[in-house]
């Protein structure tokens, strides 16, 4: 695993737990390239499914996914601040515009499967999933 920083947005790990956990996926392909981080804002968002709360061994997957990664906690304003900002000037919704100011401030790259959502974030990287 290389020692490449990558904030991973909750559709990257929902679609590899709909596809079964193969390694077909964005994110098994992704395990292998970067070290893997969750904000708690997409920690919580995750656990926000229904399945999660319907179903044990769903709930016991995801647990085992983020046990791999590292939650990242702020307390930084800033991000508030820059969240604000980017929800304002292009209109995202509140979670992905604190997912963008964590990305941003953080100097590390996004992998998303909603790119359309974020590319019009200024100074925001996103990881080609075509290269991966």
């Amino acid at each position: 695993m290389a020692d490449k920083k990558l904030l991973v947005d909750s559709s990257i790990v929902i679609d590899y737990l709909r596809k079964g956990c193969t390694k077909k996926t964005v994110f098994y392909r992704l395990t292998r390239k970067y070290k893997m981080y969750v904000s708690f804002l997409i920690y919580a968002e995750l656990f926000a499914g229904k399945s999660v709360w319907k179903k044990k061994e769903a709930r016991n997957e995801l647990e085992k996914i983020l046990s791999g990664m590292t939650i990242l906690f702020f307390d930084n304003i800033s991000i508030a601040i820059e969240a604000g900002r980017i929800r304002a000037e292009h209109g995202l919704d509140l979670v992905d515009s604190v997912i963008a100011s964590v990305a941003k401030k953080e100097k590390m790259v996004l992998a998303t499967l909603n790119s359309k959502h974020f590319k019009k974030v200024k100074g925001l990287k996103l990881v080609d999933l075509k290269k991966i």
